[in-house]
């Protein structure tokens, strides 16, 4: 490949906001994209992805037009040698874990470079759970067949889609040794979106920050993050609320801790050494709080804590409200965008549920 760049020039307009790009990036090492929830993150990786087509754009991969809409050129998204990770790892349920690595083997293109399977495997750390059915596996499973699944198609360019959001503090510290791994062992110039300071800073090389659709810094990861003062475990995005609740010992169960907070139990995944039922503090991230006017049925997330609506607030991001809610007593905000706040009927004084995909112990 002659060219050394991904450049990419993008006029889209979303619902939210318009996505204005002029970016350029090597083709080497791993570029994040940061910003909070809404800002175009995921829409940029679809447009180099080819999932999604700007009102007037270039994006040119090496020496090779990708999309150039003056001249109407566009190469469909199986065409561009893209491996795209999902959040939810879209793997398929009525096969082993082999099965989708066979199934990924089988259309990987015959021309291109690649890794061998045994490589890759061993890398992902899967050879374990090549018999499994996806069912059966852990999030953090999940999204290392998925890596493995998608590196075996021989991309060109990685993209990956906030892969860690959907697990909680402890699978997030299992999975991050292996996308360090993914960038010393492949070498593949690699897209990263995430909202998380602790993940970028600790596997980029290079950041672009996002808000609003524009790009407001671009640089090596220490010196923009530094500029921002975006210091690891500081993320202004993230808003957090804190609950107290009580450790109960004899609801823990299945490699669970159960913390009580009021009548309602939060489960966590956690290795900790507290003794009895012991007071704990949980930090908890708006953005991973959702609500539900009724006690939902069959769904995975299994923290589910009745709540009364405060107040709503709007946020920095047009599409985004802050809900604050009373539950036992203390504060639990969420950030839900405001079309679901209409949906839904908020108020002051509504009865929901609270549904907590994720928490942590805060030390």
């Amino acid at each position: 490949m002659s060219g050394s760049d991904l450049k990419i020039r993008a006029h889209l307009e979303l619902d939210e906001f318009t996505l204005d790009l002029d970016q350029r990036l090597p083709l080497d090492g791993v570029t994040a994209v940061f910003g909070p929830s809404g800002s175009g993150k995921t829409s940029l990786l679809n447009l180099i992805a080819g999932f999604q087509r700007s009102q007037t754009g270039h994006i040119t991969f090496g020496d090779r037009d990708w999309v150039n809409t003056s001249e109407r050129v566009w190469l469909p998204a199986h065409m561009r040698g893209v491996g795209y990770v999902f959040q939810d790892a879209q793997l398929f349920s009525h096969l082993t874990v082999q099965g989708n690595l066979s199934y990924a083997l089988q259309r990987a293109p015959t021309d291109s470079a690649g890794h061998t399977e045994s490589k890759i495997v061993d890398a992902m750390d899967i050879r374990g759970l090549l018999s499994r059915h996806v069912q059966s596996l852990s999030g953090g499973e999940r999204q290392r067949v998925a890596i493995a699944r998608t590196l075996l198609t021989r991309p060109q360019i990685l993209l990956l889609d906030e892969p860690l959001s959907a697990l909680d503090y402890a699978r997030k510290g299992d999975l991050l040794p292996f996308l360090e791994t993914l960038k010393s062992e492949f070498s593949l110039p690699t897209v990263y979106v995430s909202h998380d300071v602790d993940e970028v800073s600790r596997i980029s090389d290079r950041v672009i920050v996002l808000e609003q659709g524009q790009v407001i810094a671009s640089g090596p990861t220490d010196e923009t993050l530094s500029r921002f003062g975006l210091e690891a475990g500081r993320n202004p995005y993230e808003d957090a609320s804190v609950l107290e609740g009580r450790l109960d010992p004899s609801m823990s169960q299945d490699g669970l801790v159960a913390v009580r907070v009021g009548t309602s139990a939060i489960w966590l995944a956690a290795d900790i050494d507290l003794n009895g039922d012991a007071r704990v503090r949980l930090k908890i991230p708006a953005r991973d709080v959702s609500i539900a006017l009724e006690r939902p049925t069959a769904i995975s997330i299994q923290n589910m804590i009745p709540a009364t609506v405060s107040s709503i607030t709007p946020m920095k991001q047009s599409a985004f409200q802050s809900v604050q809610l009373d539950a036992a007593g203390q504060t639990l905000r969420a950030t839900v965008t405001r079309k679901a706040v209409v949906d839904l009927g908020l108020a002051p004084g509504k009865q929901i549920f609270a549904l907590i995909k994720s928490a942590t112990f805060q030390h």
